[in-house]
């Protein structure tokens, strides 16, 4: 089972960044995902603007580890910004896994830019499949 919840203190969000090889950004919301044996196995940072939503990292100290941690944050962080009242998100980070941005909800433009609409997102029964 995995569990994601809230990073409080910045100090543990910069060494969990650290151990997921991520930059700590201290301007930075920050969930960390652990597993059912109570190990560390991923870290989100992601934000919020007067635009929406965005998230900047995705990432697990283990790369050969399964993406479902971070597919539960990822909707995790997006569920948050949903409940604060964005309408949109966007993935602005560096490198993630196009699989897994769309597996989260995101579809990429033209552009490449990778983009949700989080308007009615989360009802029941659920827009994204």
């Amino acid at each position: 089972m995995i569990t994601v919840t809230p990073i409080q203190e910045k100090s543990a969000q910069e060494a969990l960044c650290a151990r997921c090889g991520i930059p700590f950004r201290v301007e930075l919301l920050a969930y960390q995902a652990t597993n059912d044996k109570g190990e560390l196995a991923g870290v989100c940072q992601f934000g919020m603007n007067a635009e929406g939503g965005y998230l900047t990292d995705l990432a697990c100290p283990d790369p050969a580890d399964p993406d479902d941690a971070l597919f539960v944050m990822g909707r995790a962080a997006l569920n948050f910004m949903d409940l604060c009242g964005a309408k949109t998100a966007v993935f602005n980070g560096t490198a993630c896994n196009d699989a897994l941005l769309c597996r989260i909800g995101f579809q990429a433009d033209k552009n490449g830019k990778y983009t949700v609409c989080l308007d009615g997102f989360f009802n029941h029964p659920c827009q994204h499949c």
